[in-house]
């Protein structure tokens, strides 16, 4: 088995998990760490090995793993801040 299809079971294993612990309907710090945990690593391996981007130069890999940071970043905000978010995005 090459890389690609371990990578690709790799992820696949994470996103079943995550999808476990979403049914598990416990919400919380632990599960938004584990989802944003899941996002920082999901993230990296693909932009490892399916957009190939260690061949790539580094300050455009650095662009994507940032990227990657912030949305993992925005999970976390969302868990703390979830009361002044649907404040500021409620139309009521």
């Amino acid at each position: 088995m090459g890389t690609a299809e371990r990578t690709w079971l790799l992820l696949v294993v994470l996103t079943l998990a995550g999808a476990l612990l979403a049914e598990t309907g416990h919400a919380g710090w632990p599960l938004a760490l584990a989802v944003a945990g899941a996002i920082v690593v999901k993230g990296g391996l693909v932009i490892d090995q399916y957009m190939e981007m260690t061949r790539a130069r580094a300050s455009f890999r650095r662009i994507l793993y940032v990227f990657a940071g912030i949305v993992s970043v925005m999970v976390l905000l969302t868990q703390g801040f979830s009361d002044v978010i649907e404040r500021l995005t409620s139309i009521y």
